[in-house]
């Protein structure tokens, strides 16, 4: 019996792999779109049958009540699969008969079946893997079986004026054989106290036909995976068909796609090679009138046009300033100069893509070039939208009236695109500086309130105690008080100092990133007496944003005045390296250090952390009393164009 189960599944399995197999392929037939489902239910319903041939080898044990409670879920699950094939192929195989005419129902069948197999084994008394077994054969697998047999005959209906061969004729043969398996497999069941089971059951079988139930199955699974198998034969004759179709078409079109194809490549390299021109050039923060102009010359080239302009609306969008203008001659520089040109502005107005003179209607408005001086017989007018809001246009025109195509509309709003990117660039550059600057003015406020007012509201205090001590004559107090004022000035001196150092290596942006720390550090050092040195071991290149490069040298700039107002330092070292993607900066001293409490709670490093993070980096703080601090920071570099 072992041998019975195991071809058995075999079988099923070898059905479910060949429909697997010819999924994929596409087909146009009914049959083709529901071979998944086939498949799926090949395959899992050769695990059930495996599943049998094990319990067999392992009669007791945990792993035979495994095996059980897999069979028990895989069997209803395989036969639901089952009836969702023989449903779609039912339903998809052309116009239903008049007695069908409510099989649109059928769509909820697999889910009306599911919950009548459920209920019923739910309210079955023990052993509930008999009531699987029996009722998952009522109501799933005969039901399965029967609409698979009846959408098979209504494939072979729907093949009959095809040239299909023999393999539609295989169709009956698999529509008789999953007949076949609906009985044996679907109403002959073990035995039980409930529905056809006390009749139709495995011994009252066996005693009839001398034979096991499991053998006719066998047989029977043979017969249906031989005649599924065969009949998958109709898709390689639709496969000849088509094939035989395309091979005449393809020959009529062959040299014409030859040449489509070689015009087509050399218009996607141009115009990706154009793109990504203007894109290195917006990387390279280039100026934008120069890109701006770089698009305009590509305009011409790119769709071959005899001019191509682009300009920008005013404040009030009342005039369209000129930027530049390209024709064969070269690229023109506009200054001080508005369109006047009716057709521009009113396509321009409508924020969408214009065709002239396609868009104009019956009687379409004569255009006069004055740089050609030539009329304009076909045009294309695309806007430049910047979030939302229009800020002006770039136009191609052409003296003979070769209309511009679909193709050509996406190819300049692309380009229109790199404009508006080009633009915004533009615009966030400014607004960055803006920030920059408020920031930098808020920390010199800030810097000013904490330091130097502070220092003058307590010189105004020591001026009355002097003022005081001095109608008292009292000259050794007031003497004191006037070394007091004195090291508060000096302070306050080196603060400002300081700040003014901080706020002109801050702007230095002419001489670079690390030659401005570099300078930095050693006015750091003369002003403070503090042995201070920047060693560069990344060779000069920081690679940072200029976003992060502002971040980068405000740490460095508040580390090192920690070290001169609060670490007692002699030496001081920031080490500058380039570590797994990362700018790496180290700042080091021998100072008196900072004890756990104020590490955790100094509001100073707390800002330098958010400052790193803000840039996608970090910061870390180590220091040890009577040894000295090291600041650890990092951010990521990014790639330079070219690289």
């Amino acid at each position: 019996m072992i041998a019975v189960y195991f071809v058995y599944g075999l079988a099923f399995f070898s059905l479910g792999l060949a429909a697997l197999l010819e999924t994929r392929h596409a087909s146009e037939l009914p049959l083709g779109r529901q071979l998944r489902w086939l498949a799926a239910f090949g395959l899992t319903h050769a695990a059930v049958e495996w599943c049998d041939l094990f319990l067999l080898a392992v009669p007791t044990g945990p792993v035979h009540e495994a095996l059980t409670v897999v069979r028990t879920v895989m069997l209803p699950v395989s036969a639901l699969l089952l009836v969702r094939f023989g449903i779609g192929l039912v339903n998809d195989a052309g116009p239903l008969p008049a007695w069908l005419s409510l099989l649109p129902v059928v769509f909820i069948a697999p889910i009306g079946l599911l919950l009548a197999y459920a209920l019923i084994v739910a309210v079955m008394e023990p052993p509930l893997e008999l009531a699987a077994d029996v009722w998952s054969r009522y109501l799933l697998y005969f039901p399965g079986n029967v609409l698979a047999a009846v959408g098979f005959v209504r494939q072979w209906n729907l093949l009959a004026n095809g040239k299909y061969g023999p393999a539609r004729h295989l169709l009956l043969g698999a529509a008789l054989t999953f007949s076949f398996n609906a009985f044996v497999a679907g109403l002959i069941v073990p035995t039980a106290a409930y529905g056809l089971a006390p009749w139709l059951n495995y011994d009252n079988a066996l005693a009839v036909t001398r034979v096991p139930v499991q053998i006719w199955r066998m047989l029977s699974g043979l017969a249906v995976m031989y005649f599924v198998m065969r009949a998958l034969g109709v898709f390689e004759a639709e496969r000849k068909q088509h094939i035989a179709e395309l091979q005449t078409q393809r020959e009529q079109a062959q040299q014409a796609t030859l040449q489509a194809q070689s015009a087509a490549r050399w218009a996607a390299e141009s115009w990706t090679e154009g793109l990504v021109g203007v894109g290195r050039r917006i990387a390279d923060m280039e100026a934008t009138d120069d890109i701006l102009a770089a698009i305009v010359d590509l305009a011409r080239r790119l769709l071959r046009t005899d001019l191509s302009v682009l300009g920008l609306w005013d404040e009030n969008r009342q005039y369209l300033m000129l930027k530049n203008y390209a024709t064969a001659e070269g690229l023109h520089p506009i200054e001080s100069r508005h369109s006047k040109n009716e057709i521009v502005l009113d396509a321009l107005r409508t924020d969408r893509a214009y065709r002239y003179p396609d868009d104009e209607g019956e009687s379409p408005r004569a255009w006069g070039s004055v740089v050609l001086q030539h009329e304009i017989r076909a045009a294309l007018i695309v806007p430049l939208r910047l979030e939302a809001q229009a800020v002006g246009g770039i136009w191609v025109s052409r003296t003979e009236a070769q209309p511009f195509t679909a193709t050509d509309v996406i190819g300049l709003e692309r380009l229109a695109d790199q404009a508006v990117i080009a633009l915004e660039h533009a615009s966030m550059t400014a607004q960055l500086q803006s920030l920059a600057v408020k920031e930098e003015r808020t920390r010199i406020a800030r810097e000013m309130h904490d330091g130097l007012a502070q220092v003058l509201g307590y010189l105004s205090l020591q001026l009355q105690t002097l003022e005081a001590y001095v109608r008292q004559n009292n000259c050794e107090r007031a003497l004191a008080e006037l070394c007091q004022a004195r090291a508060r000035i000096k302070d306050a001196q080196a603060d400002v100092r300081e700040n003014i150092l901080s706020l002109r290596t801050t702007l230095a942006g002419e001489v670079g990133l690390i030659p401005a720390l570099q300078q930095y550090v050693e006015e750091f050092s003369v002003q403070t007496g503090i042995d201070a040195q920047l060693i560069d071991e990344c060779g000069g290149q920081a690679n940072l944003s200029p976003l992060a490069e502002a971040h980068m040298v405000r740490i460095v700039q508040e580390a090192l005045t920690n070290v001169r107002k609060h670490a007692h330092a002699h030496h001081a070292q920031v080490r500058l390296a380039l570590q797994r993607g990362c700018f790496a900066t180290s700042i080091t001293d021998d100072g008196v250090g900072i004890n756990g409490q104020v590490l955790r709670g100094h509001f100073g490093l707390q800002t330098m952390r958010e400052r790193a993070e803000s840039v996608g980096g970090g910061l870390t703080v180590n220091s040890e009393p009577g040894v000295g601090t090291q600041v650890e920071l990092w951010i990521p570099t990014v790639a330079r164009s070219g690289q």
